[in-house]
């Protein structure tokens, strides 16, 4: 009886770490950025990739070693020659009938990898809901009517406070959810930057500008039609009242919106969740759904569409470039037209 694969295969548990194709004596494994295959005329059913798969995405089959195809001899022996029992009449019927290709088993997930490091749909929501959840208790303080008596010295620097302690959640968790599977933060999240070439880095950079201008201009024609209408409020930002209407307010507002905020931002929204939801839905559902819940999480009827379309554009940028920098570059740019346009209105 024609014996099976010696190995099985499961799609959903691999992290696409590599050290099975390390592993393997022969050669027979390779993985690729959305898939991994076998060579069932090398593998000889050893187990080394098995028993390196953390993840038990390959597994022996009945515990043991199968041999089976050419791996079946050591490489320096020779052919054992076979008597035929091939007869005319059956040489015929097997040249008559159709030739069917052998089935080869591939694993194909719908996401990569960043730096040897696969987000899973399950870190992606846990990372989503510590940012709203952080998000949410950040908001709840603010509104607490201590804050109502407070005078401006002391109550802008516990605004700015919180904020920072906001963004240092985050950063805590991004960090733990990668160290604790092995990873490098840096590399999981596409902040380590690569060493591309002048023409990569040229078109990165007309990337970033076409995206700043369409993503900008897009904003400003739906805040004039919004306004004109009456649905837009007079006073879209409070950015000087959180921070204060002066030079130190303004370096605190370029610190903690323009440098800080869209980094922590890329890393949740274009980082962990994007290639979560990428894993698990694809490229365009994943872009489309992380736009949606960066457009939500800025609780802003008015700009719902322009923080769509920006969402979209970070997240299309994130992936077709295949790092962070270039989203975070127009993600900085962007929010830094807007602390200008607060700070100059209010005359600084």
């Amino acid at each position: 009886m024609k014996q099976g694969p010696p190995l099985k295969l499961d799609p959903r548990a691999c992290d696409r770490c590599g050290a099975c194709e390390t592993a393997c004596p022969h050669g027979a494994l390779k993985v690729g950025r959305t898939y991994l295959k076998v060579d069932w005329q090398r593998c000889d059913g050893c187990g080394a990739c098995a028993r390196v798969c953390g993840r038990r995405a390959i597994v022996l089959r009945d515990g043991g070693r199968r041999v089976t195809g050419a791996a079946a001899q050591p490489a320096h022996a020779k052919p054992v020659p076979r008597r035929s029992t091939e007869t005319p009449r059956s040489r015929s019927a097997a040249a008559a009938a159709p030739k069917v290709k052998p089935v080869r088993p591939v694993l194909e997930p719908k996401g990569g990898k960043r730096g040897g490091f696969q987000w899973t749909l399950l870190e992606a929501a846990a990372m989503l809901s510590v940012t709203f959840s952080a998000f949410t208790a950040k908001e709840t303080a603010a509104l607490l009517p201590v804050f109502e008596a407070m005078p401006d010295d002391l109550e802008i620097p516990l605004r700015i406070g919180m904020l920072a302690l906001y963004y240092g959640v985050q950063i805590v968790v991004l960090v733990w959810l990668v160290r604790r599977r092995g990873g490098d933060p840096a590399s999981a999240l596409g902040l380590r930057i690569p060493g591309a070439s002048v023409r990569h880095a040229l078109t990165s950079a007309g990337l970033v500008v076409a995206a700043l201008v369409v993503t900008r201009l897009l904003a400003s024609l739906y805040a004039y039609a919004t306004r004109a209408m009456g649905l837009m409020p007079s006073a879209p930002t409070d950015l000087t009242t959180l921070f204060g209407a002066n030079t130190s307010g303004l370096v605190l507002a370029i610190l903690m919106v323009v440098v800080v905020g869209p980094v922590v931002e890329e890393a949740v929204f274009r980082g962990a969740l994007l290639e979560g939801l990428t894993a698990r839905f694809g490229v365009w559902p994943a872009i489309v759904a992380q736009a949606l819940l960066f457009a939500a999480f800025h609780r802003s009827l008015w700009s719902l569409l322009p923080m769509f379309v920006l969402g979209a554009a970070l997240g299309w940028l994130a992936h077709s470039r295949e790092g962070l920098w270039p989203p975070i570059a127009v993600h900085a740019l962007y929010n830094a037209i807007t602390v200008a346009a607060a700070f100059l209105v209010a005359g600084i």
